[in-house]
């Protein structure tokens, strides 16, 4: 909203002294709430790829990975996602991926 007030405001062909000062204190919030959004749209990106290597290696490591392990992977946090990777590597079966989901998710 904040984007489209601010184009909408300089779009026009003359603007008031009041106009302007608006678009000057829009600036900097937009930029900010801009910054804000891309930052989150980089975590999001990198848990998304957290959760695909880790995926990648479970299937490896256990075999398929059933949908309802799957669920409960995917609610991991990205620092509880980590140490099932890291765990992962040492897993053999099926039950130790089940057994580190119930102590640790």
């Amino acid at each position: 909203m904040l984007g489209n007030l601010k184009v909408i405001l300089e779009a026009r062909e003359t603007i008031e002294p009041e106009e302007q000062e608006l678009i000057m204190q829009l600036s900097p919030l937009y930029l900010e709430k801009l910054q804000a959004a891309q930052q989150v749209g980089e975590q999001l990106g990198e848990v998304r790829h957290a959760h695909a290597q880790t995926l990648r290696l479970l299937n490896r490591r256990v075999g398929d990975v059933s949908t309802e392990i799957l669920a409960r992977v995917n609610v991991l946090p990205l620092d509880l996602l980590d140490g099932l990777h890291d765990a992962a590597l040492d897993f053999t079966q099926m039950s130790d991926l089940t057994d580190w989901l119930d102590l640790n998710g």
